[in-house]
């Protein structure tokens, strides 16, 4: 029998940056992986078969990801979610990548129609236009992890991991400036997360800063490993094409929905955040090598920590004080033009524009209220 979901009723940072440059040293190069005109040919995406028919909404979800794959898995699962679809004649489907770029390569093609992804890739596709950002669907974590170093101040002259451009690289550079660092006193070695735990035991590099649940998990694979620092302000974006997401309202609608009475879900119990990291785990093997199922535990603690960040549904519109001029995405804004993954003519005023708080306020102002959540397996 298919899970039943039913819902409970719905219930009711900006930190200063000293003084840093942005500007990467020499040694800081893009990593490659898979080359962006490879996407369609790579070995899991390419059997992804993408529907032509516009009632299909197809969503690109980066995994493993704490808790926006949580919501994502309770979304699959929440009958009142697909009785609302078939209502207005659509279906939706969700696809696991390994990365938010990747996702954003099949949104410009027109394969995808919305995505789930985090603050970087979501502003680098926001600048060209080419999205609406219809809410904020989590806040996360990015950890920094060592094997010898226990301290900041101890990174100095050590090689440094961490993915190039993303919200990590960011944070590495914060934390460095808010402990009287400069980008210079490290040495910088960009790396994709899945190659990062070989890097660090075969002493290739002294630490990384990555994503959570990987950081963690990497640290119960590897005891001798342990995390410096935590940083939790990353964002993920809930994201539908600009072109799509106009002349399909009612869809984005239900898609919000369905966000929140899963955030509520998780909220209400041990259990219901136990189910959804079983889900998590499943759901990420089909993608990653990384034996999430392991640690269930793990991904409850860290989970738990990000859902209790979403006490107030209503903040899931991004609203004026996420956009603030100097504020946390407007310098990861900045950010991103200095190591030239947006173009420097672009203006704050452009990206702000495409942040959409009105679908998501009418969407709580409406909601209904549901019987107390109940999982049939």
């Amino acid at each position: 029998m298919k899970p039943l979901l039913r819902i409970a009723p719905l219930a009711t940072i900006v930190v200063v940056i000293a003084s840093l440059s942005f500007m990467l040293s020499a040694a800081c190069k893009k990593t490659k992986s898979v080359q962006i005109t490879d996407f369609e040919k790579h070995p899991i995406y390419k059997n992804y078969k993408f529907s032509n028919d516009e009632k299909v909404i197809e969503i690109g979800v980066p995994t493993p990801w704490s808790t926006v794959n949580h919501i994502v898995e309770v979304m699959k699962r929440d009958e009142a979610f697909k009785r609302e679809l078939k209502k207005i004649g659509y279906a939706v489907r969700f696809y696991p990548f390994m990365k938010g770029p990747d996702i954003n390569y099949f949104m410009k093609k027109g394969l995808l129609e919305g995505s789930i992804i985090g603050d970087m890739p979501t502003l680098e596709i926001a600048s060209e236009g080419r999205i609406n950002i219809m809410s904020v669907f989590n806040k996360g974590s990015v950890s920094l992890v060592s094997r010898d170093i226990y301290r900041i101040k101890d990174l100095k002259g050590k090689k440094v991991a961490y993915p190039y451009g993303s919200i990590a690289h960011y944070y590495l550079l914060k934390i460095l400036s808010e402990n009287g660092m400069s980008e210079n006193d490290i040495r910088h070695v960009p790396m994709d997360t899945g190659d990062i735990l070989n890097a660090i035991r075969d002493k290739k590099i002294d630490a990384f800063n990555t994503f959570e649940p990987t950081a963690t998990i990497y640290t119960k694979i590897d005891p001798t490993l342990h995390a410096i620092h935590r940083s939790f302000s990353s964002y993920a974006f809930f994201n539908m094409r600009k072109d799509y997401g106009e002349k399909n309202r009612e869809a984005v609608k239900a898609l919000i929905s369905a966000q929140i009475r899963a955030i509520i879900w998780l909220k209400e119990s041990d259990k219901n955040l136990n189910t959804a990291s079983n889900w998590m785990a499943d759901e990420s093997a089909k993608i990653v090598q990384i034996p999430l199922g392991k640690y269930i535990k793990e991904l409850n603690s860290i989970s738990a920590e990000d859902i209790s960040g979403n006490t107030d549904i209503r903040s899931i519109a991004p609203g004026p004080e996420l956009l603030l001029q100097g504020g946390d995405i407007s310098k990861e804004f900045e950010f991103l033009k200095t190591i030239g993954f947006i173009p420097k003519d672009r203006k704050w005023e452009d990206i702000i524009r495409h942040f959409d708080a009105r679908t998501a306020l009418d969407v709580i102002k409406n909601i209904k209220t549901a019987e107390p959540a109940k999982v049939v397996q």
